[in-house]
């Protein structure tokens, strides 16, 4: 069988299915179940509440990162182990909630089951981006980048639109045990796939570590920290860090409020709403996803990010000035489907810089940090919404979030792409 490292069809297909199972519970939590919630009467707030317990572990990633690159197991390869653990965990996690009842009737409870799934999914995340840091040609970042995010945006889909009719249809058991199936069905293209010739397939298995002379099985975590203070002690990637703390700070808000709009005020069904988000939605993402990793090798990272976070700010803002028209379903609907494709433009344009400039030796753990830092931006305005909404209409809402969206775009200058070039990554 083919290594990662040999083979660029690998690489995709390993990659791509990774960032899918990373997509899907996600769709299903945040959009499909939240849905279902708020036709049921759920609040801004609690709305806010849940989606920030399932995007707080995603902070974690900035400890992730150096835990997997402390502690390593060579002969299976330097992230193919944690990737098989964080994939088996999801799928317990999984199963765990689907045997413990109703768990709609208890919104703390199923906060803390978000929590703990998050927990792992975000786990799975840092060694996928950590396998991605590792393997991919610098030429082909962009491109495969592209392919990752869209994967992840068909998985999101899916768990919107799909699961969430699942839901409507047949209850909360079945559509968990759905995903438990998934989750372990895509857990095989990382049993199958090595990162690199000789390796092991399993722990007890022949082989020896292809990477003996460059990796420790355990590393100093000091040194880990070291260098991930040295990586942000340049003009570039300290505002770079400022930036992404403030980058989805307006996605958070967005993300809280739009199932109570839809649902409560303007008289949506939530499998309408899951069928818009994760079908035109998803398509209209996935392209720009496409897009945005083609462009950004092409016509700069930067401007990238500047058309796709702009555009989303500018959508916002249209949308909350022209609320006049929230009840025709075609506005309503262009909503949905359109701020996302300049999301994924921007994303896709993100992944790619920020992989750039990760640039010392602990370069997973520099990356992954910075990932954990647009998802500290993201909760933040989540928990921010209720707040928000509670003393200002909806349509006010939207014009606030779309001036925090403009916000991180006065940083773009200051983030040089090619300042590290001649940087020694040792």
């Amino acid at each position: 069988m083919t290594s990662l490292e040999k083979s660029k069809p690998a690489r995709i297909i390993t990659l791509c299915t990774l960032y899918f199972a990373q997509g899907f519970p996600w769709g299903f939590m945040t959009t499909a179940l939240v849905a279902y919630l708020a036709n049921k009467g759920l609040t801004v707030e609690e709305t806010g509440h849940l989606i920030a317990m399932a995007i707080l572990p995603w902070t974690f990633k900035i400890l992730w990162a150096p835990l997997i690159d402390t502690i390593n197991f060579p002969p299976m390869g330097r992230r193919r182990p944690w990737i098989l653990f964080a994939e088996l965990m999801m799928a317990a996690t999984l199963v765990f909630m689907a045997k413990n009842g109703n768990i709609l009737d208890d919104l703390n409870y199923l906060g803390w089951m978000f929590f703990l799934h998050n927990c792992f999914a975000s786990l799975q995340d840092v060694c996928t981006d950590a396998l991605a840091v590792d393997i991919l040609n610098p030429e082909e970042r962009g491109q495969i980048n592209g392919f990752m995010w869209s994967s992840k945006i068909i998985g999101v889909g899916f768990g919107a639109s799909i699961m969430g009719t699942i839901l409507v249809r047949t209850g909360l058991l079945t559509t968990l045990l759905f995903q438990t199936g998934l989750v372990l069905a895509i857990m095989l293209f990382p049993l199958i796939f090595r990162e690199r010739e000789g390796e092991r397939f399993f722990p007890w298995s022949k082989g020896i570590s292809a990477n003996v002379d460059k990796v420790q099985s355990v590393r100093n975590p000091l040194s880990v920290v070291k260098d991930l203070v040295r990586g942000l002690s340049t003009k570039t990637t300290f505002i770079g860090a400022i930036f992404l703390l403030t980058a989805s700070v307006g996605e958070g808000i967005n993300s809280a409020i739009l199932p109570a709009l839809y649902m409560q005020n303007l008289g949506w069904e939530p499998d309408s709403y899951s069928q818009v988000v994760g079908g035109v939605g998803t398509a209209l993402e996935f392209g720009g996803a496409l897009l945005g990793g083609f462009l950004a090798d092409r016509l700069g990272r930067r401007k990238i990010i500047f058309f796709g976070y702009g555009g989303f700010a500018l959508t916002a803002m249209m949308f909350g000035i022209f609320s006049n028209y929230w009840d025709s379903n075609f506005f309503a609907s262009a909503y949905l489907a359109v701020f996302p494709f300049f999301r994924a433009v921007g994303a896709v344009a993100i992944f790619s810089l920020f992989m750039q400039i990760s640039w010392t030796k602990s370069a997973a753990t520099m990356f992954t940090s910075y990932m954990a830092m647009a998802n500290i931006s993201a909760t933040m305005g989540s928990k921010m919404a209720g707040a928000i909404k509670a003393g200002i209409s909806f349509e006010q809402s939207f014009i606030i979030l779309a001036g925090l969206a403009f916000l991180p775009l006065l940083f773009l200058r200051g983030m040089d792409p090619g300042f590290n070039l001649n940087q020694d990554k040792l």
